[in-house]
């Protein structure tokens, strides 16, 4: 017998989980609770920004090119967590808008982005409707909740392997 064929022996002769036994799992699922929130925090932060003509991925990104002097699409994708696809289709909208432009890199076979003028005036009017959000989650989270989760969640990207994962730095 093939390993597919015992694979699938294997689960056609397990229990199936019981309702009871999926909503514990959903309700312990650290995925599913974080896309949830994620959703949440996202719905909030993009009506909020949508004075400013943003969605909270498009000022994502403004504001990580307008701390830097411009990053290649590897760097970006990376320090985003996104694949190269998804943050071409998110940053192409920007450079449509005149946001982001492509400059020269140190690595000619590279792509380099930077925020431009017009991408800082947008940054500009955006930043205070963020401080404005960030302010309001801050006080119904509390501060020093927030800061604990903001370390924990960052530690979570930096790992990103979660077989090295560990609870000593919390």
């Amino acid at each position: 017998m093939s390993k597919k064929s015992q694979n699938t022996t294997a689960r056609k002769s397990e229990k199936f989980p019981s309702k009871a036994d999926m909503l514990s799992a959903g309700l312990s699922c650290v995925n599913f609770n974080l896309r949830r929130a994620s959703r949440a925090v996202t719905q909030f932060y993009d009506r909020e920004l949508e004075k400013a003509g943003l969605t909270s991925q498009r000022f994502s990104l403004l504001h990580t090119l307008g701390a830097t002097d411009g990053l290649g699409l590897a760097e970006l994708a990376d320090l985003l967590v996104l694949d190269r696809t998804t943050l071409i289709r998110n940053l192409t909208p920007l450079e449509e808008l005149g946001y982001v432009a492509d400059v020269p890199s140190e690595n000619k076979r590279a792509r380099k982005v930077i925020l431009t003028p017009k991408g800082l005036d947008a940054l500009r009017i955006a930043y205070p409707i963020w401080e404005e959000a960030q302010a309001a989650v801050t006080e119904a989270m509390g501060e020093d909740d927030l800061k604990r989760l903001l370390k924990r969640l960052n530690s979570i990207v930096r790992k990103r392997n979660f077989k090295e994962f560990s609870k000593s730095e919390s």
